[in-house]
């Protein structure tokens, strides 16, 4: 995983979806840097925890501790088994000029090896409401992957997954829509805009869940 400083802008990747403001780093550690350490308070990494086991932007493969040389790196507690090292958690600020991207490590680095984020980012954290984990998930497939025949697939597959699973008062929605999308492809409709008109919808729901 390449290091980038504390609060520098993010330009690991392009995708920089349910990024408000400006986007800047934080967390992204190496050995050859030093790094602040200190004591981050329970609650705080809870919400980390909560952010790292469902993940953004997720790619092949995975980045390993670069500390302990864990890869991936791995935990298991009620909710099941979750690895890390392939993905990005996104926190923004309370006025939403700047979102803080971090990898999905900084759990581990928080709680293994002491690193302390900067104030600015736990402040950001503090305030945050975590969102449902199936509400990202979904969120992020319907903006990078815009071919009806491949989203309805997603939210078929989302709906048959344990993790992360889907509540009752919304599967309903997610349901209904990856059956209208399945009709657009099977008759011929105007793909695109009959498409959009349901996923616009989908989105209206999640959003206000």
């Amino acid at each position: 995983m390449a290091y980038f400083k504390d609060l520098t802008r993010y330009e690991y990747t392009k995708n920089l979806f349910m990024c408000a403001g400006e986007p800047l780093n934080i967390g992204w550690l190496e050995r050859c840097a030093t790094f602040p350490k200190g004591v981050v308070g329970a609650d705080l990494t809870a919400k980390l925890l909560a952010l790292c086991k469902f993940s953004m932007n997720r790619c092949f493969g995975w980045h390993g501790c670069h500390f302990c040389e864990e890869c991936p790196v791995r935990i298991t507690d009620s909710d099941g088994d979750f690895s890390f090292g392939s993905g990005d958690i996104r926190v923004p600020a309370k006025d939403e000029r700047v979102t803080y991207v971090a990898p999905d490590l900084i759990y581990h680095y928080v709680v293994a090896h002491q690193y302390l984020p900067p104030d600015v980012f736990l402040d950001a954290l503090s305030a945050l409401s975590v969102p449902k984990p199936v509400v990202v998930w979904i969120l992020e497939c319907i903006e990078i992957v815009p071919e009806p025949e491949t989203l309805w697939r997603c939210l078929d597959e989302s709906l048959r997954c344990n993790r992360p699973s889907i509540p009752l008062e919304l599967r309903g929605s997610v349901a209904e829509a990856a059956n209208e999308l399945k009709a657009v492809k099977s008759t011929g409709f105007d793909a695109q805009e009959t498409a959009k008109g349901i996923v616009n919808r989908l989105k209206w729901v999640l959003t206000r869940c």
